[in-house]
């Protein structure tokens, strides 16, 4: 029952793709040859429509044999007896060859000998679409499998022993009317054949070879068009067909999605690129992709595009901002491939970036909170626990800078003495860490003797407010008046350069001698 229902749906496509070209040769020849306008009909199945010609010109035997065409097999079995007789009385000479052609068609003879060393084809100038029609329909009886069909079809059209061919290869349809036969290049042996016919082959084989199936040549002109070849190679692996080979179908997804991209379509050859079912294959297809075309510069096209890559085809956002990274490294833009990186997830990176090419230009001008941003979103345990030098790198800018924002906020409001003794164990940490800053020029050295110099004073300060005179006193604390064993040993870390130091100990002797000269005068008062 299946068989005969995959039948009668294959009929009607082939009745449906031939009647344009039966509706022209029919309006042609309708008035002037009739006989040949009815065998125009039959070759679309449509017995109904080449009755009424026939009647309509008058040839009501005629009407009255197609009228029979769908009864038993004895219909044919009394035509093939009457050909024969007038084969042998040499009466075929006398009857219209277009006539003797619509005999042969009802009594199954794709060809028929004539007594004057002619032949009459049915097949004769028809495509192949209407030549293998005319055997699923006229040639083999109606029970008969589609598969049966096309096999005694692809004999029709090969050179075999038992006849010479006589119907018209499955050319494709850009080929159809040329007469030509084209051979495919890898192999010489496989002539150039109609993707509907490979696709019937298909049906009748489920291990027909699909690299011929797909190739474009067999649907376009075009060798290098595979738009039709990889949405068909995708159905087909959707219905379980599954037998092309890696390198083939390597070859459809590269080709597809080149093709979309030299078309300006990058993010819909994304969407192609995504069918390739190795992971480790597809995500490095997809990510050399973004990396040739996402682009700095955000615009509504731009923000468009991504927002279908990541929201419809569910791109990880990462590879878009890695992407961005890579053309930010290669325009020299450290910012944006540093806030790219951090987007990117890759934490070590986009440390080692902040740290090498824009933390030194901004502790030399004062931009703290530029670098505290990048700083600070590093900072959480799950993220710096996985860079290295975290410790004596990014950790010590960002304390560096955190000392700052608590000495304004000091000057701003009182603080406690607890407060105070927290902020002098991180400056006093900050002097020994300032060194361990790794300085790859003269630009980061520069930061690095500037953050010395400030740490110094800051120590001084915070120093001097944890002594300060009593409340009672008017007196103010006193950043000179801080005593000397308390700074020096801290001083001393820091790593200054020459007249930074110099200055240093010009100002921790003077702390010196003004501490010894006011034990001199405790000692001679008492």
């Amino acid at each position: 029952m299946q068989i005969l229902e995959r039948r009668r749906a294959f009929s009607r496509w082939l009745s449906h793709t031939a009647a344009p070209q039966i509706e022209e040769e029919v309006s042609l020849t309708r008035k002037d040859n009739p006989v040949e306008a009815v065998f125009s009909y039959l070759t679309g199945k449509r017995i109904s429509e080449a009755c009424s010609l026939a009647q309509q010109s008058g040839d009501h035997r005629l009407a009255l044999l197609l009228s029979q065409l769908v009864g038993s097999q004895s219909v044919r079995e009394l035509l093939t007896m009457q050909l024969v007789d007038w084969h042998q009385l040499q009466a075929d000479c006398f009857i219209q060859d277009e006539r003797l052609r619509i005999f042969a068609l009802l009594a199954g003879k794709p060809v028929w000998q004539l007594s004057e060393q002619k032949q009459v084809n049915v097949c004769s100038q028809l495509d192949w679409k209407r030549s293998l029609a005319v055997h699923l329909w006229y040639l083999l009886p109606p029970t008969a499998s589609i598969s049966r069909a096309l096999s005694m079809y692809e004999e029709a059209f090969q050179n075999t022993s038992e006849g010479d061919q006589y119907a018209c290869p499955p050319l494709p349809s850009y080929l159809e009317g040329s007469g030509c036969v084209v051979e495919e290049e890898q192999d010489s042996r496989r002539p150039l054949q109609d993707v509907c016919f490979h696709l019937l082959k298909l049906y009748s084989d489920r291990h027909y070879d699909l690299n011929q199936l797909l190739e474009p040549r067999s649907i376009t002109a075009d060798p290098l068009d595979y738009r039709l070849s990889w949405h068909l190679w995708e159905m087909l692996r959707a219905l379980n067909y599954t037998h092309l080979s890696e390198q083939c179908e390597g070859v459809l997804q590269a080709s597809y999605a080149g093709q979309l991209e030299s078309e300006g379509l990058w993010e819909w050859a994304i969407f192609v690129l995504l069918h390739i079912e190795n992971s480790s294959m597809r995500e490095k297809a997809v990510r050399e992709l973004l990396t040739r075309h996402c682009q700095l510069l955000e615009t509504p096209e731009s923000w468009a595009k991504e927002t279908f890559l990541t929201q419809k085809l569910c791109v990880p956002a990462e590879w878009i901002h890695e992407a961005k990274a890579v053309r930010a490294h290669v325009e020299s833009n450290r910012h944006l491939e540093a806030l790219y990186l951090f987007k990117a997830g890759h934490w070590n990176h986009c440390h080692k970036l902040v740290i090498r090419h824009l933390a030194s230009d901004a502790i030399i001008n004062e931009n703290y909170d530029y670098l505290k941003g990048f700083l600070e979103d590093l900072a959480p345990p799950e993220r710096s626990g996985l860079i290295q030098d975290w410790e004596t790198s990014g950790l010590v800018y960002l304390d560096y800078i955190r000392v700052l924002d608590m000495i304004h906020h000091i000057q701003q409001v009182e603080c406690s003495g607890y407060e105070l003794e927290q902020l002098q164990t991180k400056v006093t940490s900050l002097c020994n860490r300032v060194e361990q800053i790794q300085c790859y020029n003269a630009k980061d050295r520069l930061a690095q003797s500037d953050m010395a110099k400030r740490v110094a004073n800051l120590l001084r300060v915070v120093l001097s407010l944890q002594h300060a005179p009593d409340a009672t006193s008017d007196s103010t604390p006193d950043p000179q008046q801080v005593p000397l064993r308390l700074l020096a040993p801290h001083i001393g870390r820091l790593p200054m350069p020459e007249d930074y130091a110099l200055e240093e100990l010009r100002s921790l002797t003077q702390s010196y001698l003004r501490e010894l000269t006011l034990q001199e005068l405790t000692v001679g008062s008492q």
